[in-house]
């Protein structure tokens, strides 16, 4: 299977106001998208803390949602995590919009295909990041 993967990169610390200008970059080893975005370091904390306990049931559904599709936010980042099969089997939803106009448009919808145990690891990653400490973070699915 292609590699599928989640990597986040601190590109720079606005030191007035501690705001971190991130990229993160998604494949899923035919599609692949990516955008800069604004946070602060704890930015995932709540979302690995779910994920470090996911699934709870087999409709439990994960979101890490930023700004908004539309003209009133520079860009628009959903990653939602739920089970497509009974057995647990996983997919992340990818969907990325720069919400530009034409013909600067970008916008991305795909799937990674994954496992609980790996959501699991890719929550342990996130929680323990500390992007001013490190500065990438790396997860592949298994």
């Amino acid at each position: 299977m292609t590699e599928q993967r989640i990597k986040i990169s601190l590109l720079t610390i606005d030191e007035g106001d501690d705001t971190i200008q991130f990229q993160i970059e998604l494949t899923n080893g035919v599609n692949s998208t990516s955008i800069d975005f604004y946070g602060y370091a704890e930015e995932f904390q709540d979302f690995a803390n779910e994920l470090c306990s996911f699934p709870k049931s087999i409709d439990t559904e994960i979101k890490y949602e930023l700004g908004e599709q539309g003209q009133k936010w520079a860009y628009y980042i959903l990653l939602r995590v739920f089970c497509y099969e009974s057995n647990g089997q996983t997919a992340i939803q990818i969907k990325i919009d720069n919400n530009g106009i034409e013909p600067h448009k970008s916008y991305s919808e795909f799937y990674i295909l994954t496992v609980p145990a790996s959501i699991n690891m890719l929550g342990q990653k996130l929680k323990k990041w500390n992007p001013k400490i490190d500065n990438v973070i790396e997860w592949t699915a298994e």
